[in-house]
């Protein structure tokens, strides 16, 4: 049911394509929630309609990221990751339950900041280097400091991982999978997040690290009209990272007309299951207190650390000579192709 959005995405104009990505692909999220809401507890035989628009949502997630996987054209790297994002909110609507559909909406919200946060950012890369190819960037931190940390804030989002709203989203999802006990479809869920981990990993790499090409050493940020977006959504996803309930639990409540067996209580900032807890604001002065003592402890231990050139480096016994020869990003996954390319 996919099959236009990579090329769409990809192709639309660079502009476009954060309103396609992050708002309009929202308006199939609210369709789906009015199916839901009508079909209820309806049955094609024995099966419970439900069940079957959860697999369906499984098989997308894993489709979706497996081929933004083996992507070189960044914008349709981004494209495929959103039709895995699709996957896990349509498996979380399936589960008809009010932390299923919690779930639902937290990663909506989610994909609405942060898609619109990587289109654009990469969209600003795209304009200076001229290409979509992520093996002809490479080295591009120091030339594009801001879009740099727009990418990384969004695929850590993106990711799952805390302190972002993202873990807020796993931490929702993975409570309503096991009181739902749909363990089975749960492991794949599961797989399909740790196969986002290759293609989140090829966008920050082969984009921003590694070698400078000799072309883009004159590549300088973004312009203006491309930075104020990005940080404009940075901070709206630090709020919701650090504040979810402002947002939740209105929700949460307005949720409960259609489903009265709530399993989630807020108290504060922490939202409580039968499973356990979680607070945004609390995980994220965790997180960052952990990061400033790692930065002490670099400032203080590698004062004397040394500076070293582009090519002050040995590559397989030799000294490299141009930055093509360093920087391994062309067909990054041509293993795990070989192994898992038959799935696609």
């Amino acid at each position: 049911m996919h099959i236009w959005l990579p090329g769409s995405y990809s192709e639309a104009e660079d502009d476009a394509t954060p309103m396609l990505s992050a708002v309009l692909i929202n308006a199939g999220i609210f369709g789906m929630l009015m199916l839901m809401l009508s079909i209820n507890t309806a049955t094609i035989g024995n099966i419970d309609v439900a069940y079957i628009i959860g697999w369906l949502g499984v098989i997308t997630a894993i489709t979706g990221n497996l081929l933004a996987v083996f992507q070189e054209d960044a914008k349709k790297l981004i494209a495929y990751s959103s039709i895995g994002a699709m996957g896990f909110i349509i498996f979380a609507f399936a589960t008809m339950s009010h932390l299923g559909w919690m779930t639902a909406i937290t990663y909506s919200i989610n994909h609405f900041l942060y898609k619109a946060l990587l289109f654009i950012a990469i969209a600003g890369v795209i304009y200076r280097v001229k290409t979509r190819n992520m093996y002809q960037m490479g080295g591009l931190i120091k030339k594009m400091p801001i879009s740099f940390i727009a990418v990384l804030l969004g695929i850590i989002t993106l990711a799952g991982m805390p302190p972002l709203s993202g873990f807020a989203g796993k931490w929702l999802l993975y409570n309503a999978i096991i009181m739902k006990e749909w363990y089975i479809q749960g492991v794949f869920i599961l797989f399909s997040g740790i196969i986002a981990f290759l293609y989140l990993f090829r966008l920050i790499y082969s984009v921003f690290l590694g070698q400078l090409k000799d072309n883009h050493r004159k590549v300088r940020e973004a312009p203006v009209w491309y930075i104020i977006p990005q940080v404009v959504l940075m901070l709206a996803i630090m709020f919701f990272s650090a504040f979810p309930h402002i947002i939740l639990q209105p929700i949460g409540d307005y949720l409960a007309n259609y489903f009265p067996l709530n399993v989630l209580d807020w108290d504060g900032t922490y939202a409580r299951t039968s499973l356990g807890y979680w607070s945004g604001n609390t995980v994220m002065y965790i997180v960052m207190a952990m990061f400033a003592i790692l930065f002490l402890w670099l400032l203080l231990f590698n004062a004397k650390a040394r500076k070293i050139g582009q090519f002050d480096i040995g590559y397989a016994s030799e000294r490299p000579e141009r930055p093509e020869t360093t920087h391994m990003a062309h067909n990054l996954y041509a293993g795990y192709n070989k192994a898992l390319g038959w799935l696609t």
